[in-house]
């Protein structure tokens, strides 16, 4: 309580008591029913009154008023407080849908760029290995042409001296070596022509 209330009551107090005392001194009976009280018992309620009054008018209804006026004011300041950060929460939330967006988006494109990436890297390893092989497949058949010509020539060779021996030992004829040989590359050539 401020100083003032505890003032007035206190005055209030010692004035009452002491007109409780003066009307408790003689008289027996109720004192709300002795007529020469009544003058009194008004002027003093018509103070009590004002006095009241002007302590509701000027110290509680003030601090009610004030009381009031700073709730709405936090109420308001509370629902802008209240807007905002959901209009802040709602451009949050785009700005992260904007983001998985362009995420998805992004790693789409990177997935995307791997696969050609790899797509292309495999084709250059597989014409490098077709490259490879086809070296290896020329080289194997010139060497199996090679070969088949050493072979070839081998068994013109041997065919040459079989015949040269055949001839010998079974006929009295004399073998003529470039006859022979001619006749036996002809001989060759006709099969290999036929092969």
């Amino acid at each position: 309580m401020s100083y003032y209330r505890r003032f007035i009551l206190v005055v209030l107090f010692f004035i009452n008591t002491s007109y409780v005392a003066q009307a408790d001194g003689g008289q027996a009976g109720l004192p709300q029913l002795d007529f020469n009280t009544y003058p009194s018992l008004v002027f003093w309620s018509v103070i009590s009154l004002i006095i009241g009054y002007i302590l509701m008018k000027y110290l509680v209804t003030p601090n009610i008023k004030s009381i009031l006026n700073n709730r709405e004011t936090n109420i308001q300041n509370d629902l802008v407080k209240a807007k905002t950060s959901s209009q802040e929460t709602e451009k949050i939330k785009e700005n992260i849908i904007n983001s998985q967006t362009e995420f998805k988006s992004r790693s789409q494109l990177i997935v995307n760029q791997a696969l050609y990436k790899t797509k292309q890297d495999i084709e250059k390893k597989e014409k490098d290995i077709n490259k490879k092989l086809n070296e290896k497949v020329i080289k194997a058949e010139k060497q199996i042409i090679e070969t088949q010509k050493l072979v070839i020539n081998e068994v013109i060779s041997n065919a040459e001296e079989l015949t040269a021996k055949v001839v010998q030992n079974l006929t009295d004829l004399k073998y003529d070596k470039v006859a022979g040989k001619n006749a036996i590359n002809t001989a060759s050539k006709n099969i290999l022509v036929e092969k």
